[in-house]
């Protein structure tokens, strides 16, 4: 019988590894509980580092990395620090960094990148497929079961499944996902020449942070094209939220629920209340970015509380395994959590062929998979909570300090080297 693989979940993780196993022949089947390819449509970009596209290289035909290639935006190669009212700190990273093919970070769309993801695969991707539970067959194949009443069989079932895994409650019932008691409020601003003007010519290169008062943080971060397309030049359905050819600035505010007022109503605001509220928690910062707020779509912006996954320890293996925020989920504030998930399932699937191979049993390559993984992928996880708890902490000693140490390794070239160089690895 052929090895076949089951794959619960047609996000970034899940696909990349069903486009590696089908690279690699071998048999795979994704199961998505949203009714069509189109009903997940989430417009932010993310930042694909220099080892998530050699993993994604390795996992795609060359003609569908080239196609996502072509729809990412220019480099972000810089990443600045700045005080409240926009006064620099530091800045690391080269402005203008040769951009190479796969050694490189990669700025795309979420829209674009599943759009590539899911190319070539309509005949092995099923919608409107939630999973319900997994049962272990007397064969030692396993079942897994959907809510509409049919099931599926396979060797190895992958939870791809996102946060609110199902899979993982009921093979890891003790790997807990926690609110960090944080939140998020972010907004895209249509990138024209008015918005170009409020920014630091750093920021089209590059990402930044501002830290001000209060443990509050902002994160700034540009989408923008190489060239600009006819369809670009018209406004697409939707909004910027929806919108994945057109330029823009997104922009996060990371503080604590207590900070701006009664959790439940925020969640609760739309568009235009956020904004208020975004004025508000920055009242007294930079004038520019109170520009920039003014300008945002309303449609874009939003409120969202950020959780995380706790670390898990090694678990019996078996056949059944779990790849990206099925298992790590992680807060934005390491800007890892896509990379890691796609090096899952480049892991995964480069231990896979190993077993169909004949290399190594199916456990054997599931326990290399799982043990190498928790390392990489829970260092993540710290790297992302440290990261947040430093953006909003309110102690103002602890905010004087970093800002006083950002300076003095902004004044020392040999550390701006050191730490652009480790950036850029």
């Amino acid at each position: 019988m052929t090895f076949h693989v089951l794959v619960i979940g047609g996000g970034i993780g899940g696909l990349t590894l069903a486009q590696g196993l089908r690279k690699a022949g071998i048999s795979s089947a994704v199961y998505e509980r949203d009714r069509s390819k189109d009903d997940r449509l989430q417009g932010y970009r993310i930042h694909i580092s220099p080892k998530g596209c050699a993993a994604l290289h390795d996992c795609l035909p060359e003609e569908l990395y080239d196609r996502f290639v072509a729809t990412s935006g220019k480099p972000n190669t810089t990443l600045g620090f700045y005080d409240h009212r926009f006064t620099e700190l530091l800045t690391i990273g080269e402005e203008n960094a040769p951009e190479h093919y796969t050694d490189s970070f990669k700025s795309v769309s979420r829209i674009s990148l599943r759009e590539v993801l899911l190319s070539g695969l309509d005949d092995i991707v099923h919608y409107g497929k939630t999973f319900t539970r997994y049962e272990q067959l007397p064969s030692g194949r396993v079942r897994a079961h959907f809510e509409d009443g049919t099931h599926a069989d396979g060797d190895l079932l992958v939870a791809a499944d996102g946060v609110n895994s199902r899979i993982r409650t009921e093979l890891l019932p003790h790997a807990k996902r926690i609110d960090t008691g944080a939140l998020s409020i972010s907004g895209k601003v249509p990138l024209d020449d008015e918005t170009r003007r409020l920014l630091p010519r750093q920021l089209f290169a590059g990402s930044g942070f501002l830290f001000g008062p209060q443990g509050k943080t902002v994160f700034l971060a540009a989408h923008e094209f190489r060239t600009r397309s006819a369809a670009a030049k018209a406004p697409q359905p939707g909004g910027l939220l929806l919108d994945n050819t057109a330029d823009y600035v997104m922009w996060n505010i990371v503080t604590t629920w207590d900070k701006l007022g009664d959790r439940a109503t925020l969640e609760r605001m739309d568009g235009a209340e956020l904004q208020k509220v975004a004025f508000e928690a920055t009242e007294g910062w930079s004038r520019q970015l109170h520009e920039l707020i003014a300008r945002s779509d309303l449609g874009s912006i939003s409120v969202f509380p950020l959780k995380t996954s706790t670390p898990v320890k090694g678990w019996p293996t078996t056949n059944v395994t779990l790849i990206g925020d099925a298992i790590h989920n992680m807060p934005p504030t390491a800007g890892v959590g896509a990379n890691t998930a796609i090096l899952d399932a480049h892991l995964l699937r480069d231990n896979l062929v190993k077993h169909v191979k004949g290399e190594t049993s199916l456990i054997e390559a599931v326990n290399a998979y799982e043990s190498e993984m928790v390392e990489y992928a829970f260092k993540a996880v710290a790297t992302a909570m440290r990261n947040l708890k430093m953006g909003v902490s309110a102690n103002p000693m602890q905010r004087v300090f970093t800002k006083t140490l950002f300076r003095f390794f902004n004044a020392v070239p040999p550390i701006k080297k050191q730490m652009t160089a480790a950036m850029m690895k």
